[in-house]
């Protein structure tokens, strides 16, 4: 069940939420429309730094040239070989798991972790908090292409379900699709939008994750993931979700790149008064 420090913040977004006075039916409108702004330029400005990635290896700001990036690539990958030698352990643990608790468990997942990032957007609405409601969007973005991730990595290491071959767990490229979880994937998405949004304090990452970790629970008592298909997941989802924050960051810090939209509140670097209706484009190579 959720813990006490989560239902503890998720009371004071609705005690806040409730107490505080309200935006108008106007602006909560215009927030709306701005989301949508913000979004659709961000989506694809993600597409197009994603896909010239390669041609900016080497350049100064470029994460491959920071050690951080490659300390948290190893601590990575170290916390999946971990998880790895313990698929077995585990497994004996859970597999007698009863199929209605397996369920209990996924749906709590999917309503605590869901309910999270949708009380953060309305909350940005409610307080007109721009910031809560891009951490959500982006969050959501997160979830989206994490899944679709998640289908190609299945198609690539084809890993055999634990109840198709119980006693390897080396089955791969056998056209299974036990890795990764694509229930698990898009719950870490969702939970690392949320738990950035609050500067990944302990009180909120601490159970945010815990819960999107009891789906993968919940998809092991059904003996359908090995504990490594569980956490290569949860790499997956937050990965995704923490590359879009970084993206989406830069983006307002460079408001002379090509929009679709003419955006005012996308980042400080924007002009504040741009009310104009319309498209407009612009794109400086």
């Amino acid at each position: 069940m959720p813990n006490k420090h989560t239902i503890s913040y998720l009371s004071l977004i609705l005690v806040i939420a409730i107490f505080a006075p309200p935006a108008s039916a106007a602006d909560i409108g215009g927030d709306l429309v701005s989301d949508f702004k913000y979004l659709t330029n961000n989506a694809l400005l993600d597409a197009e730094d994603i896909a010239t990635s390669p041609l900016y290896a080497a350049s100064p700001d470029s994460p491959f040239r920071s050690h951080r990036f490659y300390l948290v690539l190893a601590g990575a990958g170290a916390l999946w070989a971990g998880s790895y030698a313990l698929d077995p352990t585990i497994r004996s643990h859970l597999r007698s798991m009863s199929s209605s608790d397996a369920d209990l468990l996924q749906n709590i997942s999917y309503a605590s972790v869901s309910a999270s990032t949708a009380l953060l957007y309305g909350y940005g609405l409610w307080q007109d908090d721009a910031r809560a409601r891009h951490y959500a969007l982006t969050a959501g973005e997160g979830a989206g292409i994490a899944t679709l991730l998640n289908v190609a990595i299945k198609v690539a290491f084809g890993r055999l379900r634990p109840r198709q071959d119980a006693h390897d767990v080396d089955a791969f490229f056998h056209g299974g699709q036990s890795f990764t979880s694509g229930d698990v994937t898009p719950m870490f998405a969702l939970a690392a939008g949320v738990s950035e949004y609050f500067h990944n304090e302990w009180y909120v990452a601490g159970p945010i994750y815990s819960l999107a970790l009891l789906d993968g629970f919940g998809r092991m008592g059904h003996d359908a993931h090995w504990f490594s298909d569980v956490v290569g997941a949860g790499l997956l989802g937050v990965a995704t979700t923490e590359l879009f924050i970084w993206l989406h960051k830069r983006h307002d810090e460079q408001p002379s790149r090509w929009r679709i939209f003419s955006m005012s509140e996308a980042g400080p670097a924007l002009a504040a008064n741009q009310a104009s209706l319309g498209v407009g484009i612009i794109y400086n190579w």
